[in-house]
């Protein structure tokens, strides 16, 4: 799309996940490709067969540098799948809303640790902020406390727990997915 001229867009939010890389405050849903997932066990079996051979050895050592090309290639799947999906957004949307996650902290919870990290959360934004930066676009990152809590119709708190993925508001009745919920109330903190 170089050349073209850039006009007014329309702004979205956007909520990250496990189970949906992304969720947009249109309703759109990216999917997680979860490259780690889909290769584990070719993982496990390069690594059962490294620590079979013997330290110092030849074939240990070419069983290490299979091992090193399957992890790599799993780190290409995800960059790409994570390129393409920031340059998709950054055209679409003029204006990116996410949340400000403190990944790092995220990181230290064991039970979704690999998950979180095979999802790439930080690098997206990463790639979002520079692409977006690169085209004249706006890509903002604002507090995350309670956003999937908030109701995005009428500001009211919601509890729920992690389980439960469907926003319903007792206030004025909203009934949405809670990420959908999520990405609009990070849409309007933005504005």
């Amino acid at each position: 799309m170089p050349g073209t001229i850039l006009t007014e867009l329309e702004k979205t939010g956007l909520d990250v996940g496990i189970e949906k890389l992304a969720t947009l405050s249109d309703g759109e849903q990216i999917p997680n490709p979860k490259p780690i997932q889909k290769s584990e066990k070719k993982v496990k079996r390069a690594q059962r067969d490294l620590s079979r051979k013997k330290k110092g050895s030849k074939n240990r050592d070419k069983a290490r540098q299979r091992l090193a090309k399957i992890h790599e290639r799993i780190r290409h799947q995800r960059q790409d799948y994570l390129h393409k999906i920031a340059s998709y957004l950054v055209w679409k949307y003029g204006k990116i809303v996410a949340e400000d996650l403190q990944i790092q902290n995220m990181l230290k919870n064991h039970h979704l640790a690999k998950s979180i990290a095979d999802a790439g959360w930080g690098y997206l934004f990463t790639m979002l902020s520079y692409k977006a930066e690169s085209v004249g676009r706006e890509f903002i990152r604002v507090i995350a406390h309670g956003s999937s809590q908030e109701c995005s119709q009428c500001g009211a708190i919601v509890k729920k727990d992690l389980a439960e993925r469907v926003h319903r508001c007792p206030h004025c009745g909203l009934v949405l997915d809670r990420d959908h919920n999520a990405a609009k109330v990070l849409e309007k903190r933005a504005s």
